[in-house]
C-alpha cells in the first residue's frame, strides 16, 4: 500500500457545539480526526475549521426525529462514527436509544438507566442518600422540614432533557428558579405559594455555603466495565453569576483522596460509562466536599484537560474505536494551567462583577497583570489557529453586550414616553 495514502479514520460527531463541543472538535481535529459539528442552530463550535456543520432536529423538542436523523446519518458513513453528546438533552436522546445507535456508531455516553438516574436530580439525590455518595441532605417530604434544615436551596429536577414536545417555557423557568436559597420556612412558604406551578419540577436540598470558586470538577472517561480510564481534577476560579454561574475561568487542582474514591464508587455502583463531570462543592464553613451533581457528558471547560496531560476527548475516541488506552490522570502542580473564556471574563471582571460581586471586580490593567502571571493558559476562543472562532467569540460579546444595553436604553425611553402620554390623557 502507498504510504502516502492516509488511513481512513472514524468520524467524530459532536452534538451541541457550544464551548464544550468546540473544545472536543479542536482537540480531535488537531489529531487529524474529521469532525462533524451537529446542532440545531449555528452555535460557536459549528464555525471551527476542524468541523463540517450539519443541522439536525432539536432533541429537546423533536426527540424521535432527531434519533432517526442521526441514525440515518451514521448509517451512511464508511466507518462507524464516534458520538460525543455535550448537553443533557443530546446525551439523554442517544442514551435512551443506545442499543439502536450501537448498530451504526460508537456512542460516548452511558446506558439509559445510569444516565436517567443522574439527569433526574430527584432520583439521583434519593440514590445518593441511600448509598452515601456525599450528596447533601435532600428533602423527600416537605412536611418533614425542620428549622435545622435551613438554609435550603431549590434545584430543577431537569434543566434540560430530550422530549417530543416543546418544553421551552418549563426549561426557561427552571433556569430562572435555579438555586434559589431560603433562609427560613417563611421564605420557603412564600416561594412555594408564588411558584406553585413549578414546585413539582424542583427538589429542595441543604445549601452548601460558598461562591462559584468553591466548585470542583472531577472529569472522567469510564469504559464499559465502569472503570475510569482518564481522570482530570480542577476547580472554578470565577463563574458568572459569581455565586452559581458556569465556569468562565478554571484551573487544574487536586482534590482529596476521598473525593476520588467517592467518584470511583459512584461510577461502579451506578454503572456509568463514557465522559462525565462530577461537580463537588467545598463548604466554605466546614471545608467538606459535597457531590452536587453529575453531568453524564462533557463539561464547558473540558478544553483544559489536554494541556494537563490527560486528553479526555482523545482517550475516549481511541478507546471507543478499539485502540488500547492506559489509565491516565493529570498530575500537574495546582493552578499551573488555566482555562479562560477570554472575552466573557474581561467583561465580567471589568464591568459585571462591579454590581454582581465587587470582590472580583478589577480594572482592565489589573486583569492583564493577573493573566500575565499564569504559566499556561488555554483560551476558549483562541486555540489551535481557529481564527474564525476568535472572531465569532468577539462578535457574540459585542452583539449581546450592545444589544442588552440598547434594550435598556430604549426600554427606559419607551417607559418615559408611556408615562408622559398618561399624564397628557
Amino acid at each position: 500500500m502507498d504510504s502516502r495514502i492516509k488511513k481512513v479514520k472514524n468520524l467524530a460527531v459532536v452534538l451541541n457545539c457550544d464551548y464544550s463541543g468546540l473544545s472536543i472538535i479542536q482537540e480531535l481535529g488537531k489529531h487529524g480526526i474529521q469532525c462533524v459539528a451537529m446542532d440545531c442552530f449555528r452555535s460557536i463550535g459549528t464555525f471551527s475549521k476542524y468541523a463540517k456543520f450539519v443541522r439536525c432536529p432539536d432533541s429537546s423538542k423533536e426527540e424521535l426525529k432527531f434519533v432517526d436523523f442521526l441514525y440515518d446519518y451514521c448509517k451512511m458513513q464508511a466507518l462507524k462514527p464516534v458520538l460525543f453528546p455535550t448537553g443533557d438533552n443530546w446525551a439523554a436522546a442517544i442514551s435512551k436509544y443506545k442499543n439502536r445507535f450501537l448498530e451504526v456508531s460508537f456512542p460516548c455516553v452511558g446506558d439509559w438507566m445510569a444516565v436517567n438516574t443522574v439527569i433526574d436530580k430527584k432520583k439521583f439525590y434519593k440514590v445518593g442518600q441511600e448509598k452515601r455518595f456525599l450528596t447533601p441532605f435532600t428533602i423527600c417530604n416537605m412536611r418533614d422540614i425542620k428549622d435545622s434544615h435551613f438554609p435550603l436551596v431549590a434545584k430543577p429536577r431537569f434543566r434540560m432533557s430530550s422530549s417530543n414536545q416543546d418544553n421551552t417555557e418549563l426549561f426557561k423557568n427552571m433556569s430562572r428558579l435555579r438555586l434559589t436559597v431560603f433562609k427560613d420556612k417563611e421564605e420557603l412558604n412564600r416561594f412555594l405559594k408564588k411558584e406553585r406551578a413549578f414546585s413539582e419540577h424542583l427538589v429542595f436540598q441543604k445549601y452548601i455555603a460558598g461562591m462559584s470558586n468553591k466548585m470542583y470538577t472531577v472529569g472522567i472517561y469510564a469504559n464499559h466495565e465502569f472503570e475510569i480510564m482518564a481522570l482530570f481534577t480542577g476547580k472554578k476560579v470565577r463563574g458568572y453569576p459569581a455565586d452559581i454561574g458556569n465556569c468562565v475561568v478554571g484551573e487544574n487542582y487536586a482534590v482529596p483522596d476521598y473525593v476520588i474514591e467517592n467518584t470511583k464508587k459512584v461510577v461502579k455502583e451506578l454503572q456509568l460509562s463514557g465522559i462525565a463531570e462530577f461537580e463537588y462543592k467545598k463548604d466554605s464553613i466546614t471545608n467538606k466536599f459535597w457531590l452536587i451533581e453529575i453531568n453524564p457528558r462533557s463539561w464547558t471547560w473540558i478544553g483544559i484537560s489536554p494541556a494537563c496531560g490527560v486528553s479526555i476527548p482523545m482517550i475516549a475516541y481511541r478507546h471507543l474505536v478499539g485502540k488500547k488506552v492506559e489509565y491516565t490522570v493529570s498530575r500537574r502542580p495546582d493552578g499551573e494551567v488555566k482555562y479562560i473564556r477570554l472575552f466573557q471574563d474581561v467583561v465580567n471582571s471589568v464591568v459585571r462583577y462591579n454590581k454582581d460581586y465587587p470582590k472580583w471586580h478589577k480594572s482592565l490593567w489589573q486583569w492583564i497583570l493577573e493573566i500575565k502571571k499564569c504559566k499556561k493558559v488555554e483560551y476558549a476562543e483562541f486555540n489551535s489557529g481557529d481564527w474564525l472562532i476568535f472572531l465569532m467569540g468577539l462578535y457574540q460579546i459585542v452583539k449581546h453586550g450592545l444589544g442588552k444595553k440598547l434594550m435598556r436604553i430604549f426600554g427606559k425611553k419607551r417607559s418615559s414616553n408611556d408615562n408622559n402620554a398618561k399624564k397628557r390623557m
